[in-house]
């Protein structure tokens, strides 16, 4: 069938088109889905007369509500067990697990509020605005966009066109926000799970073996979700230099948007199921944690208690520094 885009007067070189459609035909395969359901609603607005996609982004929200829970689960499971509490890497003041998994908790809340902004944002249709400079059939707008569950429609037309790249931008950035909760506990779950630290024990189902060496356990899911974020970071920057530099209007650079924007909500969502999957599997040493809890961390605690019976601060501190050297 030949193509409606197609010039009557030439045919396109084969190696030219091969170059504007690689990958892309692949790619649109994983929205056929959704272009249908916008095809179907624009066409009973024509019948009428006379896609932005939600499911990501309400699939990781989904997601982040799942492992919020199960952080508030785990901390309410091992919560008053004591931990040391780390500043330069370094053992600093007594902590416990409550506190480091209620840390995760607020991040999780906080990547949440900025996730419900991002779907605030994208929440809009922009069905109807043709190629940016709207079209002279009455098209009931308002109709297609409830249709299709959008709460808004993009009134001006031509900014349809040129928040291509815009919106996927702020998705993407805040996609980078939930990876990096993800990547700071994936983080500490390694640290602590070392045989140097051994302040959790981690299941069989989430670890592998080394194909050289036997007496390895290699908790290698969490090296994988900590490196995603870089991943992430990488197609933002992807996102954001493709739609800069571009007049007002449709640009044929912004097909190359689609990639990385599919890709980071499939990373994004396989690492909020894994990384519950990894809590559920993580189970801390108390005996371990109770003797890591050293006689060290407890000095600013002291300095502290003379400070409450009027000494000045810096004297407190040079006290019992000192009296630790002995």
């Amino acid at each position: 069938m030949k193509k409606l885009w197609e010039k009557h007067t030439s045919k396109l070189n084969k190696n030219i088109e091969a170059f504007e459609t690689k990958g892309d035909l692949l790619l649109d395969q994983k929205l056929i889905k959704y272009d249908v359901i916008g095809s179907l609603a624009h066409a009973k607005g024509l019948k009428k007369i006379g896609i932005l996609n939600q499911k990501e982004l309400q699939q990781i929200e989904k997601g982040l509500n799942a492992l919020i829970k199960s952080f508030e689960k785990f901390d309410k499971t091992y919560g008053k067990m004591p931990m040391p509490g780390y500043t330069h890497m370094q053992k600093a003041m007594p902590s416990s697990i409550g506190l480091w998994a209620g840390s995760f908790i607020e991040s999780l809340q906080d990547d949440l509020i900025i996730l419900q902004t991002t779907i605030k944002l994208n929440d809009q249709s922009p069905l109807g605005s043709a190629a940016g400079y709207s079209t002279t059939l009455p098209l009931d707008r308002e109709y297609i966009a409830k249709l299709l569950g959008f709460t808004k429609v993009q009134k001006n037309p031509l900014y349809c066109q040129n928040s291509k790249g815009k919106i996927e931008a702020v998705i993407i950035s805040t996609l980078v926000q939930i990876l990096l909760t993800i990547n700071k506990f994936a983080s500490d779950v390694l640290l602590f799970t070392a045989n140097e630290f051994a302040f959790f024990n981690v299941s069989d189902e989430v670890t592998t073996g080394s194909s050289m060496m036997p007496q390895k356990k290699n908790v290698d899911v969490a090296e994988l979700l900590r490196s995603k974020v870089h991943l992430l970071i990488g197609n933002y920057a992807q996102i954001a230099s493709l739609s800069s530099n571009l007049i007002s209007g449709y640009n044929r650079d912004l097909q190359d948007i689609k990639r990385p924007l599919i890709e980071s909500l499939e990373i994004t969502i396989d690492s909020l199921n894994v990384t519950n999957i990894l809590l559920q599997n993580l189970t801390p040493n108390k005996h371990v944690l109770e003797k890591a809890m050293t006689d060290d961390l407890f000095t600013t605690e002291k300095a502290f208690a003379l400070v409450k019976k009027g000494v000045p601060f810096r004297e407190a501190y040079m006290e019992v520094k000192h009296a630790n050297k002995n």
